[in-house]
């Protein structure tokens, strides 16, 4: 008697190669360069964000906000002439209630000591190279957590609500609408700067919502109003609202599932918005937080 065949056939085995039938998942690659998707973030960013979506990229939105900033700063130094000396003391004797020359003499020169500090760090002297080289490195710090830290909280918030994506393209969409809605702020502050006589510009106080462009509801309120309260209008910012709208576009088209619409991106955006107003209005009600 002789053998019987087998007839059935063989089956690869699971952790084989895939078959000539099986199709092999390809990475679609950006259709927009880092110009377009600048442009695209401010004009239509629903088409932008799906072009994010298939190549997230952080470094060309993160270098342009950079250069953008150190740029304004030499320009701003340049066109106001700010006086430093004065800003800083001004703000040291707000929080202290009485002018320096009350304090006891060490006292003085030990806040003159900060103060000569706190100058040298925040302002840029274009005339000093160290000064250059601690602007560039204080910029590229401030982006970097101002990237990191809105990405790390949406990401967490996305993930609580099931959304299918990437760190990577959360921090893509947060750098890109921090970098797009940031370049047109800096351009009304320059023209704002322009349009002003110098002599007016040596007086100009940034830690007033006024102090260059007047974007937001605090400009509205009269002196003399509480911290708390210039704190919450001050957060009512024409920019500010912008840059929440198109985090929401972009969150929606990077979230990997249909049911994920930008109003339920924006209840995530404007959630976490106002849980910041509300901590920094009570910080600025005890005196701690700024505007």
């Amino acid at each position: 008697m002789s053998e019987i065949e087998d007839q059935t056939p063989e089956t690869a085995p699971s952790n084989g190669a895939p078959q000539p039938h099986e199709q092999v998942a390809v990475e679609e690659p950006a259709r927009l360069g880092p110009l377009s998707r600048l442009t695209g973030t401010l004009l239509s960013p629903g088409e932008t964000f799906v072009d994010v979506n298939r190549k997230p990229t952080w470094l060309a939105p993160f270098l342009i906000a950079v250069v953008t900033t150190l740029a304004f700063s030499f320009f701003f130094e340049w066109r106001a002439q700010p006086d430093w000396d004065k800003f800083f003391q001004t703000a040291v004797e707000k929080r202290l209630g009485k002018p320096l020359k009350e304090l006891p003499p060490d006292q003085q020169e030990q806040i003159q000591k900060q103060l000569s500090y706190q100058k040298r760090f925040a302002t840029t002297d274009i005339t000093s190279t160290v000064s250059i080289l601690i602007a560039i490195g204080r910029t590229i710090v401030f982006y970097a957590f101002a990237f990191l830290i809105p990405a790390g909280i949406f990401a967490l918030g996305l993930m609580l609500m099931q959304a299918q994506t990437t760190f990577k393209k959360i921090l893509s969409v947060v750098a890109w609408s921090w970098c797009a809605t940031g370049l047109i702020y800096t351009i009304v502050m320059v023209a704002s700067l322009m349009v002003r006589d110098r002599e007016s510009l040596k007086e100009i106080n940034l830690a007033d919502p006024a102090g260059i462009v007047p974007s937001n509801l605090a400009v509205m309120l009269p002196s003399g109003t509480s911290p708390a309260l210039i704190s919450i209008a001050a957060s009512f910012d024409i920019f500010t609202i912008w840059y929440l709208i198109v985090l929401a576009v972009g969150f929606a088209a990077i979230a990997g599932a249909k049911k994920f619409k930008t109003s339920k991106a924006a209840t995530l955006v404007f959630g976490v918005w106002v849980i910041w107003v509300l901590l920094k209005t009570g910080l600025a009600a005890i005196g701690l937080g700024a505007r």
